[in-house]
């Protein structure tokens, strides 16, 4: 696609200090992020951790994903409510969870 700058926002401040080499990374994950790292070395990536309270759509994907145990790409035709979440992060509007 051409994309090399990204800005990443995660809600997990653990997976965020893995990135940065501030803890150090279980070993059953290593491969993993080895392989994140090979990608990520052509790239000008940029992460940082956020509350799940700021990062909803996200946090509603990730939802989708446990819930229907399938991978899904979103270039079109989004769930109502992830276009209502979007909205709203884009206007700057806080999401408080209910559960």
């Amino acid at each position: 696609m051409g994309i090399i700058s990204i800005d990443v926002r995660v809600d997990s401040q653990l997976v965020a200090s893995w990135y940065h080499y501030k803890h150090e990374i279980p070993w059953t994950l290593l491969r993993w992020w080895q392989r994140i790292r090979v990608i990520a070395q052509d790239l000008d990536l940029m992460l940082g951790h956020v509350y799940r309270e700021v990062n909803a759509p996200t946090d509603f994907m990730a939802g989708m994903g446990i819930t229907t145990k399938a991978d899904r790409n979103f270039r079109s035709d989004f769930p109502p409510r992830l276009k209502g979440l979007a909205r709203l992060d884009r206007l700057g509007v806080p999401y408080l969870r209910d559960g």
